[in-house]
């Protein structure tokens, strides 16, 4: 099985390349990563997250008053 991995690595060869980090890319500040952190906490622990993954948001049709179908793309519960 090994003999069938190594065979695309014997014929592709990876290019010597220089990359650099763009001038404009910086390290966030540590309380920038910390909020994030924070908040994402909360939206997972408030379920927000949670619910889109489990059952994502779907298009569906709702009738408005008049009778007509209107496409709508969060259906309420």
């Amino acid at each position: 099985m090994e003999a069938l991995y190594r065979v695309p690595f014997l014929v592709l060869e990876c290019p010597n390349l220089k990359l650099k980090k763009p001038p404009w890319v910086h390290m966030p500040s540590a309380m920038t990563v910390y909020a994030l952190v924070v908040v994402s906490y909360f939206l997972i622990t408030g379920g927000i997250i949670y619910d889109v993954i489990v059952e994502p948001p779907s298009v569906g049709s709702m009738t408005d008053e008049h009778g007509h179908q209107r496409p709508v793309a969060f259906l309420a519960y």
